[in-house]
């Protein structure tokens, strides 16, 4: 607190969750206004808490795609760039897949059909990496994956393993169905970059070369495949 005073900041502000009963929790946010008095020469701080869980719920609504769950692409960028602010000594992995050949589903069948193949591609990444990882839509059939990871191999590993479990046949109602399956980019933090722009330039990049090798595959980001970005 002295520090940031020293800096010439005179209030602070921090969102935190908290739980009554150890099962619930809800939000809550912590004002503090820090203030010099003359009086006995001393630096004091003023605190208030507030109640801000239906502003927190509002906001995670206006965040989420409504078809996948996943964040939006500013959503995601926001909370990337803020774990990344947190953790800078992590260990972290971007994931970009994208549904190879997606137009044929939809010309083909439809795009009731197409948007739920969406829902099936975007369910086997949930499972794939948990709630506890930041996963977003980047676009139409564009989508991401960020958490922690302990090294590059098991980057490669969970790579391999999604590009399998992607490779699949989605069949509707209607009795049509389509082979899916997905072209997948990684970037590694902190080697690939430090904010998500730069993760995402990379991953991005990662792609394309999947895509140039015949998609339905992976490719990790790196100094070789910089060369041919």
């Amino acid at each position: 607190m002295l520090r940031r005073y020293e800096q010439g900041e005179n209030h602070l502000q921090y969102d935190f969750l908290i739980s009554q009963d150890g099962e619930n929790y809800f939000w809550m946010r912590i004002d503090a206004y820090i203030f010099f008095s003359a009086e006995d020469k001393c630096v004091h701080m003023f605190t208030y808490r507030k109640n801000i869980d239906e502003e927190k719920k509002q906001e995670l609504r206006a965040a989420l795609d409504g078809m996948t769950g996943f964040f939006s692409k500013t959503a995601s960028e926001r909370l990337i760039d803020k774990l990344l602010g947190e953790h800078p000594e992590g260990k972290f992995a971007f994931f970009i897949f994208d549904i190879d050949n997606f137009k044929q589903a939809n010309d083909n069948f439809g795009h009731g059909f197409g948007d739920m193949c969406i829902k099936e591609f975007t369910q086997v990444i949930r499972r794939s990496f948990g709630e506890e990882n930041v996963l977003g839509r980047l676009g139409g059939d564009e989508f991401a994956a960020f958490g922690r990871i302990p090294d590059r191999e098991w980057a490669r590993r969970k790579a391999a393993e999604l590009s399998a479990a992607l490779n699949m046949v989605c069949t509707g109602e209607n009795g049509f169905s389509w082979h899916m399956s997905a072209s997948i980019g990684v970037a590694l933090f902190p080697e690939d970059g430090r904010d998500f722009k730069t993760l995402y330039r990379h991953a991005d990049g990662a792609l394309y070369q999947t895509k140039k090798k015949g998609k339905n595959g992976y490719t990790i980001y790196s100094e070789k495949e910089k060369q041919g970005i």
